[in-house]
């Protein structure tokens, strides 16, 4: 199933940003890439629209240019691109090669308007037997590549909602019955027929497998009579006796092919819905699950689980209980009771498992967890019905060589448990590998999300150090693993052989005259044991991880779920109001819990037996102890390992009318945020109550937006109403954004909203709000994100206009606002200061004045320059990602190669990157000695048996002992030496592709989605490392095999080689059938699949958005159809490598009879010993040859992976050197800045962002730079950094050029404070000074100047509230408010200590008073330096050296602020919009 060619240069500009998601047997988590935009037809008559965006390049003869349009389907989720032949033009002949083939047609089939259900559904017995339903799709996807409409719908007897309503009333009947295991056998009663059939199939070819050797013994000794009867001139046997048995051993091995490939396709099946059903079950528990159960806490009256008292009572009566122990013991082994067991709590004292179910683990049983139960049920029939062929296999071994078997047998049941305790000792080591992995993995996530960060501080060759160091680490783990690993397949490979070794030589020494019929009908036995027994480990490793897997899923399905505890009254007369109500958030989880020691896990069993017998008083406790203030903590929630405590709130009194608007204020952490989360229903109430009256809508801080178009993004689940569509626009100020984007408001938005900026993010999740029409809106903070006029337009035209008929909740920093706020809310540590009008507080309330003073009645200005240039960085951005389409033709295209094989060219890069191209041939050598050997073994012992050389037993013997040590040796070498150069290659592959990526200048990530690079280095990487050697050490293995077996039968039966052509021309045709539509079949179930992911991914992290909504069943039924429609294509993927494997298997079985005919008619001429060896290798080489091909499709699916590395290491852009010529350590020692004439465009063919820009900045000067939205200020920024190189023009620091300066000296000599303050998961240390370049007294004083911690906080004490040097930084810090990361980007650049500071727009965030702590700061730590500010409040930078004043890419105006001010220009109109008068000037002097 290759999926790529080389660099196809030709193909049309793709700019599909989901193609070629790795494709892989292995159906893992792929994380890929948003789309554009969504193109919808007229014909479309579905609500769900395909999004599938597809630039494919047919077969095309000569110059015909097939004609493509975009069509779309229905039920699924997005559009195909259907490619047409061309009728106009003149057809081009074939060469006549091409026109040999009869099975393509000239007229290729046209793509289905829409899709058909499976062809499954209603096949005939027959059809269903020899796959042959398959047959229509098989022969379209040779004739040309398959599109989405091509594929069938699911089988409706295997749709997710007919199976998840089975689950559902099975668990929950599992559940009644207080089962322990109710998930397995709920399960098990959903997919009981299917399961039993399967196991059916497997044990009655397992049966037969051992049948057909067996009945070869009679089939030698008809050609050993036949020699000997020959040679003595008597009468032979009937060849008719002969012809009789190569039928029925011909027949038996067609039935044991039917039932293995039933046997696999049940299997498979049965995997692929448990995995879909799963998926379903975990995202519906995902929308109900309570915050305590999610932060790690159980409930403690859980309705299925035990009550504590229940657990005390329980241990007593088992005390009892000790009568009659054998019946109970049966039943409760067969149907263990108790209800379900949850994992066992490591941290005493603490209800649950302490876990918790974050975002990330929910994620997890969805991606890797319902994977194992899929790739376990496949064959998991092995377990039981292994050990039955086993024993079936050593009685027919006694009647063939009565007890001399017994010698070889005892050999493998020594050896298999010893083989199954290795294989268990390397699913430890995986397990410390995969931590190794997850970090490197995470640390590239993190690294590739804030890469714009890592390159204003020049960090790219220390984090890629960093990167490395782990992966060394990662790659010699591997290469252990490996190396047992090939150890362990070596020594079970030749189990077999030494085990029938040993059988012989005991039957040879026990005064047995070696009989060939005996011994080759033994030694075919000894083969077909090979295959399960090489298996039975894999598949006993594959169920116990599935069995893990299935009680991780089941812990989470048990898990306490949200229960609504406010009061519901539609009639009263306000629209909330709260009564002495206690809210908290839940304790965080402790990052990275170490697994517990036995002396932790005692101390828990203690732990929790006194808990239950104080389990009343503790409850009681409980509540006193929700009442106690906590412990100066000032943010929502922390996890840090010194405080336990989560933020709470206390005493809550309010009332809300139906019609009133509301401001809640209060400093950084002071539990705005919260109330509105409280109110949301997204904390737990635990004491107090709450009465609701009206529907509500919520509208979060960090705006949720969904991977599909703007409209669907604001409907939400609602009917499209035109007219209040319309106007919820007009009031959000979208009419302007919407003209812009390429496809009006049916533009995709990709993830994470990564293609509209912060301001066009918070307007569409306030149009949400609106839209909605609910009686209630919660709106936290979402004017902080947009321009003062836009901030005005929406708080006119939306809040107090639109919904001026409903009761508003607004928590806000805009002070401006408050005046026309009916009441507002002052929050101050989890509780209400006090609650009261604008009015009354001005005038009776002195703190509330304080804080007035410190703004203006408007802050037009200030709040227009707090966005403006968020909004055009990001709006350039968005314009970049639409003109992106020429530059990132290339890019996207690259992605889109997935229609031919792997290159020759990237083999030889693999191959060049373990060290050498000599390293090929000497492992190819490894495999021919290695297979060699092993027929040269096989030959001896028939050399043996007719006693060819005259040598004695002894002789015989050694020479036969010694060939099959060199035979497993060899092969133990080659397997080694195979998977260390291929880990070389990979970690080698991998860092160039790593260092390529971080050098990539910006507009690559700005045109790549984020999903899809890590997407690379984390599967296609897992890929390289863990699958690609192993693929082509069996396929190698399995070839070399084949070959060997075909060149023996040809040295002995020359007609063999007639035989062989036509099947071998049959054999070459069926696998590249195959393969054409397997690739096609394989690329859409992944692009399917990373649809499945990204909506759970994508709807797990809105679960409070949806909640607060009430939208969770629409989320549910939209999964269940991306479920089914991922399904669609990967249920076909199992049944055309079954309808491969039945026709192979013909094809081998052809061989076979070939054979068998063969030695009967050759039965005169050819030694009796050799027929046997010939007929004894034939039947273990049936299966071998559909697994070869399968392999074939497995290396070019894992050479995928490798070619994907590859591009990225080799064809992406690079920025400038990183070192040009040396420059002084002091540079820049005085800070001049000088810009002459500079132009800057962020891309060509762009208009000039920049346009001849002149200005001189003096040593320790101080700047402000202002202006409009698009004027151009942080292009600034960008030009100083060299993120975007000038067009024309030059910028010199201290008179050095920094264009002659390598850029990691220029970015590491500048210090920046970024807008958005990027924080690294790990602790406040590693964030300041990730490479321990300055001492913790540094480290310390820059907290302390930044304001983050008490001027008298000592370095020692760790109890001062959070922030110390060690205090736990979460996933992008998300642990800390906005203001308290801005502040620690703040230290960041105190620590830096450059001459050089820049500030973008550092205080869009943070309240007046954290920003005037901010611009002390500035003055303080940054004396003497020089300084460039993109102002954010108009107020803060007019004590500044100088104002620059941007217009359109050009200065318009610099002078000192005053002057400025004065001379009455634009910077005087924006100070009036501020309310600045000219006192000010003088105030900020002083």
């Amino acid at each position: 199933m290759a999926e790529h060619g080389g660099p196809r240069r030709d193909t049309p500009a793709a700019d599909d940003p989901m193609a070629a998601v790795n494709q892989t047997n292995n159906p893992e988590p792929v994380a890929t890439a948003p789309l554009q935009e969504v193109v919808v037809s007229d014909s479309d008559t579905s609500s769900d629209i395909e999004k599938r965006d597809f630039s494919e390049k047919p077969e095309i003869d000569g110059d015909e240019r097939p004609r493509a349009t975009r069509t779309t389907t229905t039920t699924t989720l997005g559009s195909t691109l259907t490619i047409e032949d061309s009728a106009a033009g003149p057809q081009i002949k074939k060469p006549w090669y091409k026109r040999l083939n009869p099975l393509k047609r000239s007229q290729k089939p046209s793509v289905p308007k829409e899709r058909s259900i499976s062809r499954e559904y209603g096949a005939s017995f027959f059809n269903q037997l020899t796959f042959q339903w398959m047959a229509p799709i098989m022969s379209r996807g040779y004739q040309r590549p398959l599109e989405l409409n091509d594929i069938w719908l699911v089988n409706p007897d295997r749709e997710i909602d007919t199976l998840a309503a089975k689950l559902h009333a099975n668990f929950q009947d599992r559940l009644k019955k207080r089962d322990r295991y109710p998930l397995a056998w709920a399960l098990y009663y959903t997919f009981r027929f299917e399961f039993w059939l399967s196991g059916l199939c497997n044990l009655s070819s397992s049966i037969l497998q051992i049948i057909s050797p067996f009945t070869l013994r009679y089939l030698i000794s008809f050609a050993q009579k036949a020699y000997y009867a020959q040679a003595k001139n008597a009468k032979g046997p009937n060849i008719g006796q002969g012809i009789g048995l190569v039928i029925g051993i011909t027949v038996m091995q067609m039935l044991q092919s039917l039932g293995t490939n039933h046997f696999i396709y049940r299997g498979q099946m049965i995997g692929a819905q448990a995995r879909g059903v799963l998926i379903d079950v975990v995202f519906e528990k995902a929308m109900k699950i309570s915050g305590r159960a999610k932060a790690g806490g159980r409930s403690t009256q859980d309705a299925n689980n035990v009550t504590d008292a229940d657990d005390v009572e329980k241990m007593d009566t088992l005390e009892k209980e000790k009568h009659n122990a054998l019946a109970r013991a049966i039943k409760n082994r067969i149907n263990p009771k108790g209800g379900p067991q949850s994992t066992q709590d490591n941290a005493a004292g603490v209800s649950g498992d302490g876990l918790g179910w974050g975002n990330g683990r929910i994620i997890n049983l969805m991606s890797t967890d319902t994977y194992r139960v899929d790739q376990a049920c496949g064959m998991m029939h092995m377990i039981w019905t292994s050990p039955v062929a086993v024993v079936i296999c050593l009685v027919v071994l006694l009647i063939n060589l009565s007890y001399s078997a017994l010698a070889g047998f005892a050999l493998l049941v020594i050896g298999m448990p010893l083989l199954t305790k290795a294989i268990k000792s390397l699913f430890r080591r995986r397990r410390k590998i995969n931590k190794i992995t997850d970090q490197r993995v995470t640390l590239t996530q993190e690294i590739l999300q804030s890469v714009r960060f890592v390159k204003y501080f020049g960090w790219e060759s220390s984090f890629l150090e960093r990167i490395d160091s782990i992966r060394k680490r990662e790659i010699r783990a591997i290469q252990f693993l490996l190396a047992i690993r090939n150890a362990i397949n070596a020594v079970s490979m030749s189990l077999p052989i030494f085990a029938s070794m040993l059988s012989f030589i005991t039957y040879s020494l026990s005064h047995h005259e070696p009989n060939p019929a005996r011994i080759f009908s033994s030694l075919a036995l000894f083969n077909s044991l090979r295959l399960p027994l090489n298996l039975l480990p894999m598949v006993i490793g594959q169920v116990t991880d599935a069995w893990a897997s299935l009680g991780r899923i089941q812990d989470f399905l048990i898990a306490e779920e949200q229960h609504d505890d406010f009061i519901w009254d539609m009639e009263g007369k306000n629209a909330c109001s709260m009564n002495q109500a206690d809210f908290t958030w839940e304790r965080t989880v402790t990052p990275q819990a170490a697994d517990p020691t036995k002396k932790q896990i005692k101390d828990a069993k203690e732990a929790k037996r006194a808990s239950l017998l104080e389990a009343k008083q503790s409850q009681k406790a409980s509540v006193q102890e929700k009442t106690e203030p906590e412990d100066g903590s000032k943010d929502d929630a922390s996890s840090d390992k010194t405080q336990v405590e989560p933020f709470k709130l206390h005493n809550l009194d309010l009332s809300v009318g139906r019609k009133e608007l509301i401001a809640v204020i209060g400093g950084v952490g002071s539990g705005k945020s919260s109330l509105l989360a409280a109110l949301a229903g997204d904390m737990r109430k635990t004491s107090g109550s709450v009465t609701v009256g009206a529907s509500r809508a919520f509208c979060p801080q960090y705006a949720w937006i969904q991977n599909t178009s703007v409209k669907e993004n604001i409907l939400f689940g609602k009917d499209h109403d035109r007219r209040w569509y319309d106007a919820v626009i007009d009031a959000c100020a979208l009419r302007p954004d919407l003209d812009m984007l390429p496809q009006g408001d049916l533009t995709e938005i990709g993830e994470r909203g990564i293609t509209v900026s912060g301001g066009q993010k918070q307007r569409l999740n306030i149009a949400r709000a609106i839209y909605f029409n609910s009686d209630i809106i919660l709106m936290d903070d979402p004017l902080s994100a947009v321009d003062a006029h836009v901030g005005r337009h929406i708080f006119d035209k939306a809040i107090c206009g639109l919904l001026k008929d409903k009761c508003r909740i607004l928590a806000t920093h805009q002070l401006h606002v408050l005046s026309r706020c009916d009441r507002i809310v002052w929050m101050q540590e989890g509780q209400i200061e006090t609650i009261d009008t604008f009015q009354n507080l001005m005038n009776n309330n002195e703190a509330f004045q304080k804080l007035m003073a410190t703004t203006a009645q408007e802050e037009k200005v200030e709040k227009e320059a707090e966005v403006d240039e968020n909004e055009i960085e990001d709006e350039k951005k968005a314009a970049q990602k639409r003109k992106a389409a020429k530059r990132g033709a290339a890019l996207m295209q690259q992605e889109e190669r997935a229609v031919k094989s792997v290159s020759w060219s990237v083999y030889a890069a693999y191959i060049r990157a373990s060290g050498s191209l000599l390293f090929a041939p000497m492992i190819i050598f490894l495999l021919i000695i290695s297979q060699g050997a092993n027929i040269v073994t096989s030959l001896w012992l028939s050399w043996w048996t007719s006693d060819k050389f005259g040598y004695s037993n002894g002789q015989y013997i050694g020479a036969y002992a010694a060939l099959g040590v060199v035979q497993a040796a060899m092969m133990f070498a080659f397997s080694v030496s195979l998977s260390i150069l291929g880990t070389r290659s990979s970690r080698v592959m991998l860092k160039g592709a790593m260092s390529r990526v971080l050098r990539a200048p910006m507009y690559f990530f700005d045109t790549t989605p984020l999903g899809r690079i890590t997407n690379r280095f984390a599967k296609d990487v897992d890929i390289m490392d863990n699958n690609l050697t192993d693929a082509m050490r069996m396929y190698f293995f399995t070839l070399a095999m084949i070959t060997s077996v075909f060149i023996l039968i040809i040295v002995y039966f020359h007609y063999f080689a007639i035989a062989l052509g036509p099947l071998f021309l049959a054999f070459i045709f069926s696998a590249s059938y195959y393969r054409a539509s397997a690739r096609e079949m394989k690329r859409h179930e992944a692009v399917l699949r990373s649809d499945v992911f990204a909506r759970f991914g994508e709807s797990v992290s809105g679960t409070a958005s949806i909640r607060a909504y009430g939208l969770q069943d629409q989320f549910v039924h939209t999964l269940r159809a991306a479920v089914d429609q991922m399904n669609s294509a990967y249920y076909l993927t199992f049944s055309n490598q079954r309808w491969l494997a039945v026709r192979l298997d013909s094809i081998g079985n052809l061989l076979v009879f070939t054979t068998g005919i063969l030695v009967v008619t050759s039965r005169f001429n050819v030694s009796p010993s050799i027929s046997g060896l010939v007929l004894s290798y034939i039947l273990s080489i049936v299966q071998m040859i559909q697994f070869t091909v399968r392999q074939l499709a497995e290396v070019e699916n894992a050479m995928n992976s490798t070619e994907r590395i590859h591009y990225y290491s080799t064809h992406l852009d690079e920025e400038a050197p990183l070192h040009l010529k040396d420059v002084p350590d002091s540079w820049p020692e005085k800070g001049e800045i000088d810009f002459n004439e500079v132009q800057m465009r962020y891309r060509e063919g762009l208009p000039l962002v920049l346009q001849g820009l002149n200005m001189k900045v003096a040593a320790g000067e101080r700047i402000g730079i202002v202006g409009r939205t698009g004027a151009g200020k942080s292009s600034i920024m960008s030009t100083l950094f060299r993120l975007v190189e000038l067009s024309g023009g030059s910028i010199s620091i201290d008179g050095i050029n920094i264009a002659s300066v390598g850029l990691k000296d220029l970015r590491t000599r500048l210090a920046i404070i970024p807008q958005d303050p990027t924080l690294f998961k790990g602790t406040i240390r590693t964030n300041l000074d990730p490479f321990n370049q300055h001492t913790d007294l540094e480290l310390w004083s820059a907290l302390r100047q930044s304001d983050l911690v008490d001027a008298n906080a000592q370095l020692e004490d760790k109890h001062t509230g959070r922030i110390h040097l060690d205090a736990v930084v979460e996933d992008e810090g998300l642990n800390f408010s906005l203001g308290q990361r801005q502040l620690m980007a703040l230290a960041r650049a105190l620590v830096r200590g450059s001459q050089i500071i820049v500030c973008d727009e550092a205080t869009s965030s943070v309240d007046m008073e954290t920003d005037q702590k901010i611009q002390r700061t500035i003055a303080t730590g940054f004396k003497g330096k020089t300084l460039l500010c993109i102002a954010h409040r108009l107020k803060t930078i007019i004590g500044y050296d100088r104002i620059v004043v941007m217009d359109a890419g050009r200065i318009a105006e610099i002078d000192h602020p005053l002057s400025l001010w004065e001379a009455g220009g634009i910077f005087r109109g924006m100070c009036e919009q501020s309310g600045i008068r000219r006192e000010d000037f003088d105030e900020a002097k002083v």
